[in-house]
């Protein structure tokens, strides 16, 4: 959910700076000056963005920046994100993002979202079919929280917490979540607690060309907590970023998601979407583990503010570990064009056509896609 938030409002800020880039009106040396002395300010952002799970979304958002320290060690500015999106395919989704960055080290994200997402369902395994589609509408709403403490140079450790509480407010006739044989298809609250910690030397985090990110947690779901559901999370997140010159940079992603107990089905692991397995939909397969592999070559820019980006990835979902079979994992592979809209901070448009075993994807939207 917050690389949701953080595309759209990057899309939005994209559209801004690609109307004044057209609009020509470049600011003042004594606007400059002023802006470089402001410690807070407001700013709303047009949203438009394109996806095979929502077709096209339109909204807006906007963003409220301000410190609450004036240690000079303490670099990036505290702000509060939000987001209000509706989509062609009848979805709404609101999302407020408060971020905190704190003296001696330490960082607070939350991520608030109210959604009515209208969805296709194809059942649970690695072995789904095409013609076992199915659409569904989920009503829901979360909440998540990070709070995390820098201990040695790039490393931060802390804790995490999440809570959704999802009504399916229409299910198809005579299909497989209308049987509740599905582990949440009669909804529920998911409630748990767990362990954080990231790795973070990255040159830039809307473009990195150098460096690393890592992200590991560790989560427990219970009754406990309030959860209707029992079940224990484990995710890693490895990345690495080569940087060749200026114009060109490989870039690998990988992820692990393994799971034990009951989680419900929207809380599995999901192949596809815009950032991971481009060209699949996102939960076109689902179960409680997933893997999955990626490398991308960039190219920005080529010409002008113009850039190419090629990408290839494996991946699979699977109940149990034993279960994964490398020799049956699905592929994508897909190119993309990009737009440099602020050379300096190189942040991008992005365009990718991803294409799967017997599926493709276009993907409009902002950043890069990790």
């Amino acid at each position: 959910m917050k690389k949701r938030i953080a595309t759209a409002f990057l899309l939005g800020f994209c559209l801004l700076s690609l109307f004044r880039l057209w609009a020509g009106s470049p600011a003042s040396a004594e606007e400059k000056g002023a802006q470089k002395e402001k410690t807070s300010g407001l700013t709303f952002l047009p949203v438009i963005f394109y996806t095979p799970e929502t077709k096209w979304a339109f909204g807006g958002g906007g963003l409220y920046y301000f410190r609450l320290t004036k240690y000079k060690s303490v670099s990036r500015p505290s702000n509060i994100k939000f987001i209000a999106v509706y989509t062609q395919r009848k979805q709404t989704n609101f999302e407020v993002n408060p971020d905190f960055y704190l003296a001696k080290g330490y960082h607070i994200q939350t991520n608030f979202q109210y959604s009515d997402f209208p969805d296709q369902f194809y059942g649970i395994g690695n072995g789904t079919t095409g013609d076992m589609e199915e659409s569904f509408t989920s009503r829901f709403w979360k909440l998540s929280l990070e709070a995390l403490k820098k201990v040695h140079g790039p490393l931060n450790v802390g804790f995490q917490y999440f809570f959704d509480d999802t009504k399916l407010t229409e299910v198809k006739d005579g299909g497989l979540l209308e049987s509740a044989n599905i582990a949440g298809s009669s909804g529920g609250k998911v409630s748990g607690l767990g362990y954080l910690m990231t790795y973070d030397s990255r040159d830039s985090i809307f473009y990195p060309t150098a460096g690393s990110f890592h992200q590991f947690s560790a989560m427990a779901f219970g009754r406990t907590l309030g959860s209707d559901f029992a079940f224990n999370r484990f995710y890693l997140e490895l990345r690495k970023y080569v940087r060749f010159s200026y114009a060109h940079c490989l870039a690998f992603q990988s992820r692990f998601l393994f799971q034990t107990g009951d989680p419900p089905f929207w809380r599995m692991g999901l192949l596809g979407g815009s950032e991971i397995m481009r060209g699949y939909y996102l939960g076109r397969y689902r179960d409680r583990n997933m893997m999955a592999v990626q490398a991308e070559y960039r190219w920005a820019p080529i010409f002008w503010r113009f850039g190419l980006a090629a990408f290839a990835a494996l991946g699979d979902v699977a109940a149990t570990l034993g279960r994964f079979d490398l020799g049956r994992f699905k592929t994508t592979y897909g190119l993309g064009l990009r737009f440099v809209i602020d050379p300096k901070q190189r942040l991008h448009l992005r365009l990718d056509f991803g294409f799967g075993q017997g599926t493709s994807g276009v993907y409009f939207t902002a950043g890069e896609a990790f």
